[in-house]
C-alpha cells in the first residue's frame, strides 16, 4: 500500500511516518519505481507505535521492544513509574501555584526565594520541578569529538591548499617561522570561505558529519553564510587566539577545560549544537579519515621528490627530471637544456669549467635508452666531482621506469644510493630494469676511509672514471 493509504488507516501525518522510517522502526520495500510499497505487517507496526506513543512511552524503548531486548510488561511498568514522578510533580506544582494565588501579590511584589526553597525541599522528598529543558539552547559539552572535528576539517583544507598547487604546479612550501605563518592563515582564508558554506548548505562539516555533530540556530534552522562567518570569526579570536602559535595553545586548553564544565562556549551562544549519537563507530570512521588525510598528504610529499617525466622518457624529457633532481637537492648551479648540454648560469664562475657532457643514446622513437660520461679531472680531497651528477642522472632515469611509482619511490631511492658506492669503486648493478656500471683508474692515490681519494705525496696522480646507464631491453 502506499503512504496515502497509511495516512487514511492510521489518521497519521506523513511527516510522522517519515520520521518513524528514518528512525528504524519500520523499513518498507521499495518498487522498481523508487516509491515505497507499505505492508500489513508495517500497518500492525505503526499502530503499535501509535499506541505506545500515546502512552507516553520513549522511541528508545519502542526500539528495544523491536530489537527484542526489552520486553512489553517491564516497558510499561517503567513508564508507569515515569507517569506516577510526573503527576506527583503537577500536583506538587498545583500546590504551589494555589499557594501564591492565594497570597494576591503582583508579580514585581513576588518574593521567590520562600518558594524556591521549597521546591528545594520537595526535591529531597523526590519531587522534581525544574524550568523545562526548552528554556535553554541544545549544547554538547564533547570537547574531544569537537576538537577532533575541527582537527580534521583543518587537515582536509590543509591538504587543499598545500597539496593542490603541489600537485599542478609543483609547488614546494618553504621552510621557517614566517613561512609556517604564511601557511597557517592562507589556510585560516580558506577556511573562512569553505566553512560558512558548508554549515548554510549542508548543515555540518565533514569532521562535524563524522561525530554527528550539527550546529543550528535558535529557531533550529540552518545558520546563514554570515552567522556561520561570525561565528567562525568568534572561534578564531577566542577559541585559537587568532592563530599565534603557543597562544593558541593556551586558548585550546582553557576552552577544552569550560566545555567539559559544561559551559557554552562564546562562539557558540545563541546557537544551538547537538550531539546525534555517540557511537563507538564514529570514532572509527574518524580514524579512517585521518589515515586517509595522512596518507594523501605522504603521496604528494612523494610526488614532488619523483621528478616530473615518468614514461617515455626523451632526451629533453631527461634534461627537465635531471634539473628537478639538482633544484630539489641543491646539487648544483649548472643545469640541462633540452638537447641535454650544460647550461652555466650567468655570473657564475667555474675555473675547472663544466662537467664532461652526457652522451646519450636513443630509440627509432626518440626514447633514451641510455647515458654515459667519461671524467678525467684528477679527484680533490673532498671526492671527484661526478658523485652528484651521476645520482642525479640514475634519478632521472629512474622515476621514468615502468617499474617505478609513488608508492615505492622513496624505496627505490634508498636501494639506488646504497648500492652506487664511491666514484672512484668499480661495480655494476641494476635497479628498476637500469643496469648502472662506473669503471674507474687511477693511480698516486690511497683510499682514505670509504669515500675519499688523498693524493700520495711524491707521485704523480692520474683518474679517470666512465659512468654509464643503460636501460635493459624488456
Amino acid at each position: 500500500m502506499h503512504i496515502a493509504q497509511l495516512e487514511a488507516a492510521l489518521e497519521l501525518s506523513r511527516s510522522s511516518i517519515r520520521f518513524y522510517e528514518k528512525e528504524g522502526l519500520l523499513t518498507p520495500e521499495r518498487l522498481d519505481n523508487g516509491y515505497r510499497d507499505y505492508s500489513e505487517e508495517d500497518l500492525e507496526t505503526l499502530r503499535r507505535i501509535k499506541l505506545l506513543r500515546a502512552l507516553g512511552l520513549p522511541l528508545e524503548d519502542i526500539k528495544a521492544l523491536q530489537a527484542g531486548v526489552l520486553d512489553l510488561p517491564a516497558a510499561l511498568r517503567a513508564q508507569e513509574d515515569r507517569l506516577r514522578r510526573e503527576r506527583r510533580q503537577r500536583e506538587a506544582a498545583l500546590s504551589l501555584c494555589r499557594t501564591l494565588e492565594g497570597e494576591g501579590v503582583a508579580y514585581r511584589e513576588l518574593e521567590a526565594r520562600p518558594y524556591l526553597e521549597e521546591l528545594s525541599r520537595l526535591e529531597r522528598a523526590g519531587v522534581w520541578l525544574q524550568p523545562p529543558a526548552a528554556d535553554s539552547l541544545p549544547f554538547a559539552p564533547c570537547p574531544w569529538r569537537r576538537f577532533l572535528a575541527r582537527t580534521l576539517d583543518r587537515a582536509l583544507l590543509t591538504l587543499l591548499v598545500l597539496g593542490l598547487p603541489s600537485l599542478v604546479l609543483r609547488w614546494r612550501p618553504g621552510e621557517g617561522l614566517l613561512w609556517e605563518l604564511f601557511q597557517n592563515y592562507l589556510i585560516w582564508g580558506l577556511q573562512f570561505l569553505a566553512e560558512p558554506l558548508l554549515l548554510s548548505t549542508w548543515g555540518t562539516t565533514p569532521g562535524k558529519w563524522i561525530f554527528g555533530l550539527r550546529v543550528r540556530n535558535a529557531a533550529g534552522g540552518k545558520l546563514t553564510f554570515w552567522e556561520a562567518v561570525r561565528r567562525l570569526g568568534s572561534l578564531f579570536r577566542c577559541g585559537e587566539g587568532y592563530g599565534i602559535p603557543f597562544y593558541n595553545l593556551y586558548r585550546n586548553y582553557k576552552n577544552y577545560r569550560a566545555c567539559a564544565d559544561g559551559e557554552v562556549l562564546p562562539w557558540d551562544e545563541g546557537l544551538a549544537y547537538t550531539l546525534r549519537d555517540a557511537k563507538p563507530w564514529r570514532g572509527a570512521i574518524w580514524l579512517a579519515a585521518a589515515a586517509l588525510d595522512l596518507g594523501l598528504a605522504a603521496l604528494v610529499t612523494v610526488n614532488l621528490t619523483m621528478p616530473p617525466v615518468r614514461s617515455g622518457l626523451t632526451v629533453a624529457g631527461f634534461a627537465r627530471n635531471y634539473n628537478d633532481i639538482i633544484r630539489q637537492y641543491e646539487f648544483s648551479s649548472l643545469t640541462l637544456d633540452p638537447a641535454g648540454q650544460w647550461v652555466t648560469p650567468e655570473g657564475v664562475l667555474d675555473l675547472d669549467g663544466p662537467p664532461p657532457s652526457f652522451r646519450y643514446t636513443t630509440a627509432v622513437d626518440g626514447t633514451l635508452t641510455g647515458l654515459s660520461f667519461l671524467y678525467h679531472t684528477p679527484p680533490d680531497l673532498f671526492g671527484s666531482g661526478a658523485e652528484t651528477q651521476q645520482t642525479a642522472a640514475l634519478l632521472a632515469m629512474l622515476a621514468a621506469q615502468p617499474e617505478a611509482g609513488l608508492l615505492n619511490w622513496l624505496s627505490l631511492v634508498g636501494e639506488a644510493s646504497a648500492r652506487m658506492g664511491a666514484p672512484f669503486e668499480d661495480g655494476t648493478f641494476t635497479v628498476a630494469g637500469l643496469t648502472v656500471t662506473n669503471e674507474t683508474a687511477y693511480s698516486g692515490y690511497e683510499v682514505v676511509g670509504d669515500a675519499y681519494l688523498v693524493p700520495v705525496e711524491g707521485e704523480e696522480q692520474t683518474f679517470s672514471q666512465t659512468f654509464s646507464i643503460t636501460r635493459t631491453a624488456e
